[in-house]
């Protein structure tokens, strides 16, 4: 089966999602298509779980530990961020076909209902028909006149801001808004935006099938920052799940997640503030004698099925 076609028969795939939900008619946002829909969604796990051997974060780690082989065509379930839709429309689909999942979510997300970065540029470029941007690092003038200029310019924009610790985002996110003469938006109760409750949370983190994990406080790439911006960061987030929801979890999950995202010195503090497991978001298939920290996932896209970046 295509959708099932990673799992192999020593080994463990680690799935990467953000979102699930009912149905979408926007042009540009969500273009990833890092939320599925909720059909397909339901037809990749039931396939995977007819092929293969649904294992929790918590397997994984056991595993590791005794050295015992995953079981045939292992896999685990694993979303990003917090998005409200993994509780209200992926979460019963898991329960329901008993397989286990964990979601990493950013505390601010969680308390204030705040957008990301790229999704409040998404937002723009949706509402926004047409224009041009500029940016100070370079001299072009970057027009846009219809989607795939729109997607060009997020995929420029991503690429870049990846390269450059010196960009602060909040400061490009309100230029480009004001460069199209938008109000600026950081909120939104869109099922591509709404992110899960501490009410919600908690409930996830009681179900057997569930578990919680932490994924910053602010979504960071955790290995630009400062000693003491990173050590913030990661206390917040331990600290404020706890508070919040009472959850002391030893899971956490790298924002961006890709080879320059995190560090030694990273991993060392997350291992200093009671983190066991910390998979990354580079792409590929774990044996069993995998780093926790640096396991490979695989982000799944609707259009062809695997997709290996955030």
């Amino acid at each position: 089966m295509k959708i099932a076609q990673r799992l192999t028969e020593n080994s463990l795939v680690i799935y990467l999602f953000h979102g699930v939900i009912e149905g979408s008619d926007y042009t540009v946002r969500n273009y990833t298509r890092k939320h599925l829909g909720k059909d397909y969604f339901c037809e990749f796990i039931k396939e995977n779980k007819m092929v293969g051997h649904p294992l929790s974060m918590d397997d994984v780690i056991e595993h590791y530990k005794t050295g015992e082989s995953y079981p045939p065509f292992s896999f685990a379930v694993t979303f990003d961020d917090g998005f409200e839709n993994n509780y209200s429309v992926a979460a019963p689909i898991l329960k329901d076909l008993n397989v286990p999942a964990t979601f990493y979510v950013t505390t601010d997300f969680i308390e204030n209902n705040h957008m990301s970065w790229t999704d409040r540029l998404e937002y723009c470029l949706e509402v926004v028909s047409e224009g041009q941007l500029s940016f100070f690092w370079d001299q072009n003038m970057h027009i846009f006149k219809n989607r795939e200029d729109k997607i060009n310019l997020l995929k420029h924009l991503r690429s870049r801001v990846k390269q450059d610790p010196t960009i602060d985002l909040n400061n490009l996110v309100s230029d480009i808004f004001l460069q199209c003469g938008l109000d600026e938006i950081e909120q939104s109760d869109e099922p591509l935006d709404l992110k899960m409750s501490w009410k919600q949370i908690s409930e996830l983190n009681n179900d057997e099938n569930f578990i919680i994990g932490g994924h910053t406080h602010t979504h960071p790439i955790l290995s630009f920052l400062k000693d003491s911006e990173l050590e913030e960061e990661i206390k917040t987030s331990v600290c404020l799940l706890d508070k919040k929801a009472g959850i002391k979890s030893s899971h956490y999950a790298y924002p961006e997640g890709l080879d320059y995202s995190y560090s030694d010195e990273v991993i060392k503090v997350l291992k200093n503030h009671g983190v066991v497991c910390c998979p990354t978001a580079e792409y590929g298939i774990n044996q069993i004698n995998c780093d926790l920290f640096r396991l490979k996932r695989i982000m799944v896209d609707l259009e062809s099925d695997y997709l290996c970046v955030e």
